[in-house]
C-alpha cells in the first residue's frame, strides 16, 4: 500500500512540473512552414538549437516592395534561407561567429517585393542561441510588385510615359523589371541611377535584343549613374533593369525624348565701361543664347572751360565735372593739331574741376584739351577729348 501511494504521489508532482512548461519553446515548436512562429518586422526574434530541435521557421508579411535590414546574433555560427509563401526557396546567408566579438554576428540586407515569407533559421551547433533584429526602409517603387503581381517578363511590362522619372527595385526573388514605352522616329536618351551595380537593356516588344548596358558604381558618390543615346524607329519596345549581383539594387531611371528648346527671357547684363549689355534667353535643359547687345558705356567729353594765363608762366584750365570720372588728363601743345606734346597730367579725382599747369614759355601760345578717365579693374578708360581752346602764356 505504501510503494502504491508512493508511485501515485511521485505522478501527481510530476504532472505538476509538467503543467507549468510552456510547450512551444520546445523541440517541434517551429519546424515545419505550417506551424512558423509569426513574426512583426521592427521586432525581435530569439531561439534556441537544442539536439532534437535544430531549426525554427519565422513568418513574416511585407505590404511593399523595400529592403528589409537584419542584425543577427548568436552564442555560435548559423545560417538561415528565405522562402516564398508557396515555399520557392531563393536566398541563403550564413551568421558567421566572430572571435574579436566573442559571438556570431551578422548585418545584412535583404531586397524583397510585398508578400508573405519564411526564414528558415538553422543551427551549426546544438545547445546555442540565436538573435534576430529587423527592420525595413520601403523602395518606394512606381509601380506595386508583389509575390502575385510583377513585371518580371515583357508581357507584363509596365508603361510609361517619355521625361517622366520612375523607381524601382530588383532583388534575390525579383530579377528583373521590365517597362514599355511607345516613341516616333528618333534618337532617345535612357538614364539610369541605382545604388548598386545594375544591367539595363531595350527590347522590342517580341523580345528581340536592341541594345545593352551595365553600370559601374563610383566610389566618390556610392551610385552607378549612366546616360545611353539610342536611335529608334517608330514603335513601342521595352527596357529592361536586371541586378548585377544576387543582392539587387534599388533604382531610378527615364526614358528622355529628343530635346525641343523653348527659350524665355532670363536677365539683363548692364553695359558697362568695358564690356557690352545684352539680354539673356535660356531654356529649361540649360542651354541659352545673347541677343539685344548694347553698346560699352562711355565716358563722353569733357566740356572745357575757362583757359586763362596766369602769372609766372602758369595756365590755368577749368572744365566741368564729369559724372563717373575717377580723373582727368590735360594735354598742352604749341600746336593745334597736338603732333607735339609741350606739357601733359592726370588729375586724380571725379571732384576737383581746375588745374594750373606751370613752366610754360612767356609770349608763345598754348593749346589745351582735356579728357575723362574711369579706372576698371585696375586700367583706365579714356572718354573722348574736349574742344580744343588757346591761351598766350604771360
Amino acid at each position: 500500500m505504501k510503494k502504491i501511494l508512493s508511485v501515485l504521489l511521485s505522478a501527481v508532482m510530476l504532472m505538476s512540473v509538467v503543467a507549468g512548461i510552456d510547450f512551444s519553446a520546445y523541440a517541434g515548436s517551429f519546424d515545419t512552414m505550417a506551424t512558423a512562429k509569426q513574426y512583426t518586422i521592427g521586432t525581435t526574434v530569439n531561439g534556441y538549437f537544442s539536439s532534437n530541435d535544430t531549426k525554427d521557421f519565422i513568418k513574416f508579411t511585407l505590404n511593399e516592395s523595400g529592403i528589409v535590414n537584419l542584425v543577427c546574433s548568436g552564442s555560435n555560427s548559423y545560417h538561415f534561407s528565405l522562402y516564398e509563401k508557396n515555399g520557392n526557396y531563393f536566398q541563403y546567408e550564413q551568421v558567421n561567429y566572430n572571435y574579436n566579438l566573442g559571438m556570431a554576428y551578422a548585418e545584412l540586407a535583404e531586397r524583397l517585393v510585398a508578400g508573405t515569407y519564411y526564414l528558415e533559421v538553422v543551427g551549426n551547433y546544438i545547445n546555442e542561441n540565436y538573435s534576430i533584429n529587423t527592420s525595413f526602409m520601403s523602395a518606394n517603387e512606381s509601380f506595386f510588385e508583389s509575390q502575385d503581381l510583377d513585371n518580371d517578363v515583357i508581357g507584363r511590362a509596365n508603361p510609361i510615359s517619355l521625361d517622366m522619372g520612375y523607381t524601382g527595385q530588383v532583388g534575390p526573388n525579383d530579377k528583373d523589371d521590365f517597362y514599355s514605352f511607345t516613341v516616333a522616329d528618333g534618337v532617345y536618351n535612357i538614364y539610369v541611377k541605382a545604388d548598386a551595380y545594375i544591367k539595363y537593356a531595350v527590347y522590342t516588344t517580341k523580345g528581340e535584343y536592341i541594345c545593352g548596358y551595365s553600370t559601374t558604381v563610383n566610389s566618390a558618390t556610392g551610385y552607378a549613374e549612366d546616360t545611353k543615346s539610342i536611335s529608334l524607329s517608330a514603335g513601342t519596345y521595352c527596357i529592361k533593369i536586371s541586378p548585377y549581383y544576387n543582392y539587387g539594387a534599388n533604382y531610378s531611371f527615364a526614358v528622355l525624348a529628343p530635346h525641343q528648346h523653348y527659350f524665355n527671357y532670363y536677365t539683363t547684363v548692364a553695359s558697362t565701361y568695358t564690356t557690352q549689355g545684352y539680354d539673356i534667353y535660356s531654356c529649361s535643359c540649360g542651354e541659352s543664347y545673347c541677343t539685344n547687345y548694347r553698346a560699352v558705356k562711355k565716358l563722353g567729353a569733357v566740356t572745357i572751360g575757362k583757359v586763362s594765363a596766369q602769372k609766372k608762366r602758369k595756365i590755368k584750365v577749368s572744365r566741368k565735372k564729369k559724372n563717373g570720372a575717377s580723373g582727368y588728363q590735360i594735354y598742352w601743345s604749341r600746336y593745334k593739331n597736338f603732333k607735339k606734346i609741350a606739357a601733359k597730367t592726370t588729375v586724380k579725382g571725379g571732384k576737383t574741376t581746375s588745374y594750373t599747369g606751370k613752366n610754360f614759355t612767356k609770349g608763345k601760345k598754348y593749346y589745351v584739351k582735356v579728357r575723362a578717365y574711369k579706372t576698371v579693374n585696375g586700367k583706365k578708360v579714356y572718354g573722348k577729348w574736349s574742344k580744343v581752346k588757346s591761351v598766350t602764356c604771360k
